[in-house]
């Protein structure tokens, strides 16, 4: 099991996006009172010219708001229908609903949040993947047998129990297929297409780039 504190995010970028393309950009004043981890995000993630979200958005810092109940939205998924806030008297705390239902706590803290959303977006931003669905339990383990699993804490979203694993220039999710269809679904990405070749010789998978 991969330690997600030993994930450093500027290296991680720079792996999969390449080198960053400016020095840091520094947050307006009226960002300050924004928690530590989330500025420190954004300020990282301006040296880079490419996208790094893909399947959410986050909120530029100075379109953060405060709102009625005192929480402060940072962080939506791509439809509007998924969202993540702080509460600025607890700032490390991190809190996640569906559009219209009540906040539910997260166990992860604000900094390890933000790992393990850079990470996930990460495989849907990589240069090259493919994905299967309903793989049998049997492939599924031929499949991630040369990953290990990132000790990332539970979501709810897109659905609960998904899995991130990494490997020698690879990322995988993994996750139950939908109600009704058997097995898992398995979506890898890649920096380099050499990297793909290792799944691509497990037999008995359907792979759709």
């Amino acid at each position: 099991m991969i330690d997600p504190a030993s994930i450093e995010l500027a290296d991680f970028l720079a792996t999969w996006y390449g080198p960053p393309a400016r020095n840091a950009e520094d947050l307006p004043d009226s960002c300050n009172w924004l928690p530590t981890p989330l500025k420190k995000w954004h300020m990282l993630t301006s040296r880079w010219d490419k996208r790094i979200n893909f399947m959410t958005k986050m909120l530029a810092p100075e379109r953060i708001r405060l709102a009625d109940d005192g929480t402060a939205i940072f962080m939506i998924d791509s439809t509007g229908d998924w969202r993540w806030c702080f509460d600025p008297l607890n700032p490390d705390t991190v809190f996640e609903a569906g559009l219209h239902e009540p906040w539910e706590k997260m166990t992860e803290r604000m900094s390890q949040f933000l790992v393990h959303s850079t990470v996930r977006e990460a495989v849907y931003g990589a240069g090259f993947g493919m994905h299967a669905l309903s793989v049998p339990d049997d492939i599924l383990r031929a499949i991630i047998a040369p990953m290990e699993q990132v000790g990332f804490d539970e979501w709810n979203w897109p659905e609960p129990g998904y899995r991130i694993l990494m490997g020698e220039g690879t990322l995988a999710i993994v996750a139950e297929s939908v109600p009704g269809q058997p097995g898992w679904d398995v979506e890898i990405g890649a920096f380099e297409p050499s990297a793909l070749s290792k799944f691509e010789d497990v037999s008995g998978v359907d792979w759709r780039r």
